[in-house]
């Protein structure tokens, strides 16, 4: 019997054995594509031949010599022959995409979940140098560099190349798990995207190619593949395996057809045609590798108690990462001196308290708005009803083109209210007396329509002049008033 070699820990993955060493008392582990998975990923990350750039578990894993890899399927005769390629959008084929646009090839990568594309077509300018080439692969708006293919002119494609988790020299492959390339692989089959001529490829490293896989595992709804790439060789299948002959909608749910939309679109354009279809009534995927087990787990929420006014009288005290209290580094003597100026804190509290008692208190008032040096007149405005809002008076002055400094409102007091336009402050002359007069023939008859029910209001306007001392005073007292108990809305002077 074949001894059994120790399977160490990993809490990245529940399926793995968690025990040191394997006994005859263990119970046998079932052969799934998951733990084949695991399997594959721990020996990748094991013998450090993993790029770790996002992880290596529960994903397409870069690995080490890629570009090697793509340079051997590059000098394919079925690369060679290949013009149209896609490309699945995994990180491991990023080297593949520089190859294809180097050769001057026409390549296309899946279409985006926020679009009805079937795929997308690479623009990339023949001059384009390596470090262009990269930046456009690299690219994250489909706006740029990309053009979308829907079903209306779609292609078929001479190379399909996508990424795998483990594959075995007869063709069986298997993916990270979410089922995504094999429906992929489905959909451009059903469309004729993929004919029988057409190959497809994938690109791995060494370790993640066996002899043989256990095929009770595979679906029909499984791709296999015909070629494939490491970075030290280039194995072609003997005998091809049958691929899937299209969609099976029985499998798929709606949630399926929400995340890709160009499924959804083919599937009203096949009923409209007259094709029945039944969906998957459980809103589940292909094959899920969601483990109950594996979900991370949410602490539930408990409320802190509260804490009593003794406690919240109290100092807190800073804790060490360990969860200890830090201790003490001062000596007996300095000991000693706190407590004794503990117990004269609360005497010199007091005296504090009685010296700022003794001292007058000083009520801090809103000061308003000061008057401007600039202010010359400001015009009264009155008979303001209730509903009329001081940006519904705006609209109506620029509409007017009165260009006040600001806008002191004073709202409605009981039916009516009041507001007044400060204007900038001018030279004494005819042309000054020119200006007043032209803001006074502009604003009369000055109506507002407003409210809910559309109601029109005539308002009043008077003038107020700032010729004298005496009469800026008495503004200020009467007007400027206002500015310690309303808030004043600003205008500008340039669009009003």
């Amino acid at each position: 019997m074949e001894e059994q070699k120790p399977i160490q820990n990993d809490t990245n993955n529940p399926e793995v054995p968690t025990t040191e060493e394997v006994t005859s008392t263990t119970p046998v582990v079932e052969v799934t594509k998951r733990s084949l998975r695991v399997q594959t990923w721990r020996k990748i990350q094991e013998q450090s031949a993993g790029v770790v750039v996002n992880g290596i578990f529960n994903r397409i894993p870069d690995f080490v010599d890629n570009q090697k890899a793509a340079e051997l399927l590059a000098e394919t005769p079925e690369f060679k022959k290949a013009n149209k390629i896609k490309v699945n959008i995994d990180r491991a084929l990023d080297s593949v995409k520089l190859q294809v646009l180097a050769a001057g090839k026409e390549l296309y990568l899946p279409g985006t979940r926020e679009s009805n594309a079937l795929y997308l077509k690479v623009e990339c300018p023949a001059e384009a140098d390596a470090a262009e080439r990269k930046a456009i692969i690299h690219v994250q708006d489909i706006q740029k560099s990309r053009t979308e293919i829907l079903l209306e002119n779609k292609v078929k494609f001479d190379l399909v190349v996508i990424g795998s988790c483990l594959v075995s020299r007869d063709g069986y492959r298997i993916g990270r798990g979410n089922g995504f390339a094999d429906l992929d692989i489905g959909l451009l089959i059903e469309i004729g995207s993929i004919t029988p001529d057409t190959v497809i490829a994938t690109f791995v490293h060494d370790l993640q190619v066996v002899d043989n896989l256990p095929t009770n595992l595979f679906q029909k709804y499984d791709t296999p593949v015909d070629l494939i790439v490491t970075p030290t060789e280039v194995i072609r299948v003997a005998k091809p395996l049958p691929r899937p002959t299209g969609l099976f909608w029985e499998i798929l749910s709606e949630r399926r057809l929400k995340i890709i939309p160009v499924l959804q679109v083919l599937k009203e354009n096949e009923e409209k045609a007259g094709k029945i279809i039944t969906l998957k009534e459980e809103n589940t995927d292909v094959e899920s590798s969601a483990n109950k087990n594996y979900q991370r787990r949410r602490r539930p929420y408990r409320p802190r108690a509260r804490r009593s006014e003794t406690q919240s009288e109290r100092p807190r005290r800073k804790r060490q990462p360990g969860g200890r209290r830090p201790r003490s580094t001062k000596s007996k003597s300095e000991a000693s001196a706190a407590e004794d100026n503990k117990e004269d804190a609360p005497q010199k509290q007091n005296k504090n308290k009685e010296q700022q008692s003794d001292k007058p208190r000083r009520r801090r008032q809103r000061q308003g708005k000061p008057v401007s040096p600039k202010e010359r007149f400001c015009v009264k405005v009155t008979n303001i009803p209730k509903y009329i809002r001081v940006k519904d008076l705006k609209t109506e002055l620029r509409k007017r083109e009165v260009n006040p400094l600001y806008i002191t409102w004073k709202g409605t007091r009981g039916q009516l209210g009041k507001c007044y336009l400060h204007f900038p402050k001018l030279e004494l002359s005819t042309e000054a007396d020119d200006d007043v007069s032209s803001v006074l023939k502009s604003l009369s008859e000055l109506q507002i329509t407003a409210g809910e029910q559309n109601e029109t209001c005539v308002l009043t306007t008077e003038l107020i002049k700032f010729d004298a001392k005496a009469e800026l005073a008495k503004h200020d007292e009467a007007v400027l008033e206002s500015h310690s108990s309303q808030r004043i809305e600003s205008v500008d002077t340039t669009t009003v």
